[in-house]
């Protein structure tokens, strides 16, 4: 192991095991475009228990991810916590094709939510321990194009797999976190311990959670918005002839790929700031209006690039605004608070979108789009007023 990390440099080991990382951070989604056959298989199981099995992984990461951001780096290191993650994660995902029991499935599922709880806060801190300048930005936007490209392969073999194999077949996709898990174990390099200068003042996690809050709170109202197409698309997909599961897989990816091309772009407008998250969120509403009206599934792709390029760009975007709010000691901790902000907000997601329609007297389905629409679009707004703001206190 330390000959073939010998055999690369520093940064490029480093980036080959972040991006496999960031390959498989979205994989929890494999399970979506199944969602519907699985609701079929367990007719006795609500809808809201059976998107659980989509969400239930990142709501139960969150005390792993806590936990993680407080100790990696200092009484852990980065290479073991990221190898146990990565190993739970494998073994977790392909687990629940061998049980019959629904409650059983998603006790692995938590399992699974426990290994990505673990590897989640680990990325931000690694980039900005490993590069600098203008290298910081590359990697970041990188990762964001390798999670969306994983995200695609997650979702469409998820998808063939079901409409081919069953439902359980799905499952089985999660052997491809196997390559992943041998680059982290054969490349990826310890970052050089980032510790709190003498002059630097010790932040309490109180107040590394106030430098970051503003953020959080706004990765969270994107994972309520953003989850519905995760959790819908399948249903509206059915319900508007569209095609099956494996239709809805491709839509999936669509988006995801739209995160590939919002990812790159991200390197190209990242000098925008703040405007940049702005741009993002008009790009979200502006895709789920499409998807609310789409007569067809031609224009229901086109709404789906729309939304990933949204996606793309805010990922980044939220990760680099959080690592420059604090110094890089606390790095790991801000990073742990986002993604445990991010986790809550794609766990309460049905809930949320759905109370709101059922108060709304509609339908499930084309209508909780319509909710993303008017969430995204307040979202910018308050982007654009807090620095109107700023200028005039500064003024």
């Amino acid at each position: 192991m330390t000959t073939l990390r010998k055999g690369l440099s520093q940064q490029k080991a480093a980036s080959v095991s972040l991006l496999a990382l960031a390959f498989v951070q979205l994989s929890s989604s494999a399970v979506s475009p199944a969602l519907a056959n699985m609701s079929q298989a367990f007719p006795e199981v609500s809808p809201a228990l059976i998107g659980m099995l989509s969400t239930l992984p990142s709501f139960l990461g969150i005390p792993c991810t806590l936990l993680c951001g407080k100790i990696v780096g200092r009484k852990i290191s980065y290479r073991t916590l990221a190898t146990l993650g990565m190993v739970i994660s494998l073994v977790c995902g392909i687990a629940p094709a061998f049980t019959n029991s629904f409650a059983l499935m998603l006790l692995w599922r938590a399992l699974f939510g426990m290994g990505y709880g673990i590897i989640s806060p680990l990325m931000m801190p690694m980039v900005m321990a490993n590069f600098d300048g203008e290298d910081i930005y590359r990697q970041t936007s990188m990762n964001a194009v390798s999670t969306n490209i994983g995200a695609v392969v997650f979702q469409m073999l998820g998808g063939y797999a079901c409409s081919a194999l069953g439902w359980r077949a799905t499952f089985m996709i999660y052997v491809l976190l196997l390559p992943s898990l041998l680059a982290v174990v054969f490349f990826l390099p310890e970052p050089p311990r980032q510790e709190r200068r003498t002059n630097e003042k010790k932040l309490s996690p109180a107040e590394i959670m106030r430098a970051s809050g503003k953020w959080c709170v706004y990765y969270l109202l994107h994972m309520v918005f953003f989850y519905v197409s995760v959790l819908q698309t399948s249903n509206v997909v059915r319900t508007s002839n569209f095609g099956g599961a494996d239709t809805a897989a491709i839509i999936l990816s669509v988006v995801t790929g739209g995160g590939v091309l919002g990812g790159y772009l991200y390197k190209r407008i990242k000098s925008w700031g703040v405007n940049a998250l702005t741009f993002a969120y008009v790009a979200l509403a502006l895709g789920y209006a499409v998807l609310t009206i789409c007569p067809n599934i031609w224009v229901m792709g086109i709404g789906a690039v729309i939304v990933g390029i949204g996606f793309g760009i805010n990922m980044p975007a939220l990760q680099i605004f959080v690592g420059l709010a604090v110094p890089g000691y606390a790095r790991s901790e801000a990073a742990s608070y986002l993604n445990v902000f991010g986790s809550v907000g794609g766990f309460i997601s049905s809930f949320v979108v759905t109370k709101i329609v059922q108060l709304c007297d509609w339908q499930p389905g084309r209508p909780s789009f319509v909710v993303c629409v008017v969430g995204y679009c307040v979202l910018a707004v308050s982007l654009i007023a807090g620095k109107n703001l700023k200028k005039a206190d500064e003024a």
